[in-house]
């Protein structure tokens, strides 16, 4: 043992700082293989095997390179084996890591919605800015302050396209993607781990039989979406122009959407985890907002927010609590503003959309 001990001891300092970096460095990469397994495992044992096959492979194609340039040190079966585990290592490290990128990141950088309270001084406001799929604390804590502004005397708006027979199909075909909008929503929520927000403001419809005024659909209808479409793309050419590439780039997205739809369907309880830190990642980047504006906006945004004005301004009512789109907020202020320069925002919170389904286990 002390003669092992000297040897150690005898080592040039670069030799000894070569052998801890290489001792850290292996850590590491076990750790993360470690780490990245799992992951690998829930979406497909398959993903394993060929990670093994390609690390075997280009295992030996390093383990040539590193003799024909450094030398052999060891028989080419001990450097064969070394970085074959050091390929498979980083190959499993580098499948995992977008997963984990996507799920820490949904979760320390949420996105946040809006609950805003506006007063002109004679009518108070209250916006809780929305996301038609979320978590169930979300659309829980929504509902309770619903109820709460019932209790103090408000009446509820809530967003909702209303249906009509005359612009029902055009709707369908233009803007809910050829189906049943609710559908699709409710489809994509199952996906990606979140609820349909509809499924919770059911929990209001005792009141809503007991006082029918007091919650209105504050929404155009299919109609007057096509009236105002139809208008625009005879009075717009800037419109016009721009609704026809994004239709067809909707198109190519379309097919794609489509297919992935029908994969779902076929995954495995793992395999829907894996896609649910996915579908949250980007819905928490979308509600974030930021992408560049589309002209269809000028109808599902500008338009929709210019009719809910009209309904404020129009309204006796002096306390209104409003469940609308987040993104419809920043222009709806101004438009406020514009009919009364004393419109102003009294006050915002923030409250979290978006979270990892919660599953708790027990013993009795």
């Amino acid at each position: 043992m002390a003669g092992s001990g000297a040897q150690v001891a005898a080592l040039p300092e670069a030799t000894l700082w070569k052998i801890r970096i290489a001792a850290i460095l292996w850590a590491l990469l076990i750790i993360g293989c470690l780490l990245a397994l799992p992951v690998m495992f829930d979406a497909t044992a398959v993903l394993v095997v060929l990670a093994i096959v390609l690390a075997v492979l280009l295992g030996a194609a390093f383990a040539w390179l590193y003799r024909r340039f450094a030398g052999p040190v060891h028989g080419f079966l001990h450097d064969w084996l070394k970085f074959a585990l050091a390929t498979f290592c980083v190959l499993c490290i580098l499948c995992a890591a977008p997963i984990y990128f996507m799920a820490v990141k949904a979760e320390t950088d949420p996105a946040l919605l809006p609950r805003a309270v506006l007063t002109n001084g004679e009518k108070t406001v209250v916006y809780q800015g929305m996301m038609h799929i979320g978590s169930e604390p979300f659309y829980k804590q929504v509902v309770y302050d619903a109820e709460q502004a019932l209790s103090d005397g408000y009446v509820l708006y809530y967003e909702g396209v209303q249906p009509n027979p005359a612009g029902d199909k055009w709707f369908s075909d233009n803007l809910a993607g050829g189906g049943d909008l609710s559908a699709n929503y409710k489809m994509l929520g199952e996906t990606c781990g979140l609820q349909f927000q509809l499924d919770y403001f059911g929990m209001l419809q005792k009141d809503m039989k007991e006082h029918p005024d007091r919650h209105v659909a504050a929404d155009v209808d299919t109609l007057d979406m096509q009236n105002e479409f139809e208008r625009l793309m005879k009075t717009d050419p800037t419109f016009a122009a721009g609704y026809a590439k994004e239709r067809a780039a909707e198109a190519e997205a379309g097919s794609t959407e489509v297919g992935a739809v029908n994969v779902a369907e076929t995954l495995t309880p793992d395999q829907k985890k894996l896609s649910g830190y996915v579908c949250r990642y980007m819905m928490s980047n979308i509600a974030k907002g930021g992408s560049d504006p589309r002209q269809i906006e000028k109808i599902i945004l500008d338009f929709r927010n210019r009719k809910l004005v009209e309904r404020i301004v129009s309204d006796p009512h002096d306390k209104i609590y409003i469940t609308y789109g987040a993104n419809h907020l920043k222009g709806i202020i101004p438009l406020l503003q514009k009919a009364d320069p004393r419109w102003t925002v009294e006050s915002v919170t923030w409250i979290r959309p978006l979270q990892s389904p919660k599953s708790y286990e027990g013993e009795i």
